[in-house]
């Protein structure tokens, strides 16, 4: 009996052994497959930003793909969004001959119109059409309403749009950071504000739209620049605006680049009338003794804490929180991203203040926009 036990453990070890063998060669196996996969797509994007081009028609396809999908399927959770985003990137790199999945199972059914690609744009560097749109007035601002609890609007957001006469609308997402790359970002920039403050010039004699505060985003380059504070005292004194209508929006992650040198600039502004908001709250690492310092007007919550406030307690507290600290320090708050009445339900209950994004209004062009508020007028 005792050699039975002892042939059984004996065995038992030995299946122990071939089975462990098995699962680390399995696992060795695994590794070299997300190895290779890394790999391919450390590849693809490689090709994929040494060409402008092809970089800018695909991420403009894949915008225009998402934009087609309804908002209930896209929305319904955090896997959904992944699933359909991975699945338009992988098509979307299959029509451009990169290699970025390998062999792929695409679901026809979510792309519901296919975009060809023009191998001619592919070669042309968008620097120099970037250059052409502003000599010939490609560039444009569209509005985004901002209200406040009962709906009532309480202004607006400037947002760029390149208007490409062959591929229709263009968000700034997709060349900015071509832009960016020289000192054509700067021109961009100038431009922005030059017009949406001639823009807010327009509306001070209107009745219906002289209280509507005008915001503005302001990047990294442009506020940097050693004359930007006399660049827009310039604009102002052209203009002849009440400033106390232009809010410039800068990032989170820009004012704590160099937090002296910022508060010097945004004092020197606020002195003009200048109001200042800051944008992408809860993507960076700013604290209260930040918000503390910072000659802030108002805080813009980022909206990937907007995706899941009504579902997500953790969520919910954090916004919770953030609108509490801010209230006790005499800022305002709105909420960015908003996009479904349960967020808007919840961010009411949690004393949110102001509010932006689709549920309120899609960002739209100038004439929209004005048509809107004579419609709301009464």
């Amino acid at each position: 009996m005792k050699t039975s036990y002892a042939a059984q453990a004996t065995d038992d070890n030995h299946s122990k052994k071939i089975m462990t063998k098995k699962l680390k060669k399995k696992i060795s196996s695994a590794r070299q497959d997300q190895y290779a996969l890394i790999k391919k797509q450390i590849n693809a994007m490689g090709s994929l930003h040494k060409n402008e081009g092809k970089q800018h028609i695909f991420s403009m396809q894949l915008t225009q793909l998402i934009n087609t999908i309804p908002d209930a399927i896209l929305f319904k959770n955090r896997e959904g969004r992944k699933l359909i985003t991975n699945q338009l990137t992988q098509s979307l790199f299959k029509q451009l001959d990169l290699d970025w999945y390998g062999k792929a199972d695409i679901t026809p059914s979510l792309v519901h119109k296919k975009i060809r690609t023009d191998p001619k744009h592919s070669r042309i560097s968008l620097k120099s059409e970037l250059r052409l749109a502003l000599e010939k007035r490609q560039f444009m601002l569209y509005y985004q309403t901002q209200v406040d609890s009962a709906r009532q609007m309480l202004g607006v957001e400037a947002l760029l749009r390149w208007e490409h006469p062959q591929y229709g609308l263009i968000a700034p997402d997709h060349f900015i950071p071509i832009a960016q790359q020289s000192d054509l970002i700067l021109l961009i920039d100038a431009w922005v504000l030059q017009t949406a403050c001639e823009q807010l010039k327009l509306w001070q004699s209107d009745p219906l739209k002289q209280d509507l505060l005008l915001s503005v985003n302001i990047s990294a380059r442009q506020f940097s620049q050693p004359k930007f504070v006399e660049q827009l005292r310039r604009i102002l004194e052209e203009t002849g605006i009440n400033a106390t209508r232009l809010r410039l929006e800068l990032t989170e992650s820009l004012m704590l680049r160099d937090v002296p040198n910022t508060i010097k600039k945004m004092k020197a502004l606020k002195l003009l009338g200048v109001r200042f908001s800051m944008d992408n709250f809860g993507t960076g690492y700013s604290s209260l003794s930040h918000l503390k310092k910072l000659p802030i007007d108002q805080l813009k919550i980022d909206q990937f804490l907007m995706r899941d406030i009504a579902i997500d307690s953790c969520d919910a507290m954090i916004v919770k929180t953030i609108i509490d600290m801010t209230n006790k320090l005499g800022i305002n708050v709105i909420a960015g991203g908003v996009e479904s009445e349960q967020q808007f339900a919840c961010l009411k209950h949690l004393g949110c203040s102001s509010y932006q994004g689709y549920l309120f209004g899609k960002p739209m062009p100038l004439n929209e926009f004005e048509k809107l508020i004579s419609q709301a007028a009464p």
